[in-house]
């Protein structure tokens, strides 16, 4: 998956990209703004079929991660 970068007016940047889940059936869009500055965590939403995706995003290294979830399984340790 490839995401992209668009400088907007007032210290903001698009993050654009296709969306995992329906971009070979539909062709989504997810579509996410941050701060120029922005570093941490943000979601993107798809145009399409309104799927969120969470991304790390450090916004002076042009930098994005995808983050998935993962499953946690409670219990004690032996």
């Amino acid at each position: 998956m490839r995401m992209h970068w668009l400088t907007c007016g007032a210290g903001k940047l698009h993050i654009i990209g296709s969306c995992p889940r329906c971009s070979l059936s539909q062709g989504g869009l997810l579509v996410g703004t941050v701060a120029c500055t922005y570093k941490g965590v943000t979601t993107a939403k798809c145009a399409d079929c309104a799927k969120t995706v969470d991304y790390y995003v450090d916004a002076d290294r042009q930098l994005i991660l995808h983050l998935e979830a993962v499953k946690v399984k409670k219990g004690r340790i032996p």
